[in-house]
């Protein structure tokens, strides 16, 4: 649990109203706490609910927009459908189970073991504060015109927190690999939401223009999600030789006509663990893509930890 390391919360960033998650599958069933699963027969000695196609809903109470988690455990909104990938061939992750932190709180987990690492999910919804844009906004390299007022016009973008905790349970090092990407739609997603119907999202174009900088993948200039340091590859595709030098200008604006399934913007990690140590990743996916320079900055900025512990405080107010 992420309450492990409250100790060194770095200044909350972030405000948060209440959180709901609905979870449904296509009969919209309630996720189930973990007592009373069964086991998956893709995943042994996992539990899984009795809906194969269960899909999930997390976001903020009020917002219009909302994000689906798919039945393989992508982040959908609509505009991308956030997908993780795990081993050296980079095989996409498909989980079908979910379940709630203390069977109650807004804050989905779930798990796979591939090659004796453990990859454990926690996902949660909320939206960074209009103070943590201002402070970026002070910190602005050139001047705002005379007299604009830089707490003016601001909109507190909604965003979801991923985190990948990756465990290595055997007695020797193993080598964990993990990326990330995105993909406009999967064929387990075409349509519309199977949850609460708070998609939003635009119609799919293949001439969209992408590109990374250090932290982040583009679609034009809108920041479609946030990924930490210490990666091993950026790439515009799946590249099965990850650990090879990759050719393309990865920060050049490049149209890459994919198709709407078609992973593109990956980032690849790879590290050797030592038994029992655990290797954390964050990332944060924009509900909304957002040009905004100054709340891209506030997004990177941003700490998971932070809003955790105001989902834990909201939720202890409530009882």
């Amino acid at each position: 649990m992420l309450s492990s390391v409250m100790n060194n919360l770095r200044t909350p960033v972030f405000a948060l109203v209440s959180l709901v998650l609905i979870a449904a599958s296509v009969s919209h069933a309630q996720m189930v706490p973990p007592s009373t699963l069964i086991d998956h027969p893709d995943q042994p000695g996992q539990p899984s609910s009795y809906f194969n196609q269960q899909t999930d809903e997390i976001g903020l109470v009020g917002s219009e927009a909302a994000t689906e988690i798919t039945p393989e455990g992508y982040l959908r909104t609509g505009f991308e459908e956030l997908m993780f990938f795990s081993g050296p061939d980079l095989k996409p992750t498909n989980i079908r189970t979910r379940t709630l932190e203390q069977d109650h709180l807004p804050i989905v987990h779930y798990e796979f073991e591939r090659d004796s690492i453990t990859y454990r999910f926690t996902i949660f919804a909320g939206k960074i504060d209009k103070s943590a844009i201002i402070r970026a906004r002070q910190h602005a390299k050139f001047p705002f015109p005379p007299g604009f007022n830089i707490e003016s016009g601001i909109v507190e973008p909604q965003v979801n927190f991923i985190r990948v905790d990756m465990t290595n349970t055997a007695r020797e090092p193993h080598r964990a690999v993990f990326a990330s990407g995105v993909r406009y739609e999967g064929p387990s997603t075409t349509g519309p939401s199977q949850g609460g119907n708070r998609l939003v999202g635009e119609p799919f174009d293949p001439n969209w223009m992408n590109f990374f900088d250090d932290a982040n993948f583009y679609r034009y200039n809108r920041d479609l999600y946030n990924f930490p340091a210490g990666y091993a590859d950026r790439s515009f595709t799946v590249r099965k030789n990850w650990s090879e030098p990759n050719p393309q200008d990865v920060l050049a604006e490049t149209r890459l006509n994919p198709a709407p399934t078609t992973p593109i913007g990956i980032v690849t990690y790879a590290r050797e663990i030592k038994p029992g140590e655990t290797w954390t990743l964050d990332f944060k996916m924009l509900v909304i893509p957002n040009a905004d320079p100054f709340v891209i900055s506030a997004i990177d900025d941003s700490s998971l930890e932070a809003i955790e512990a105001q989902v834990h405080g909201e939720q202890a107010a409530q009882h």
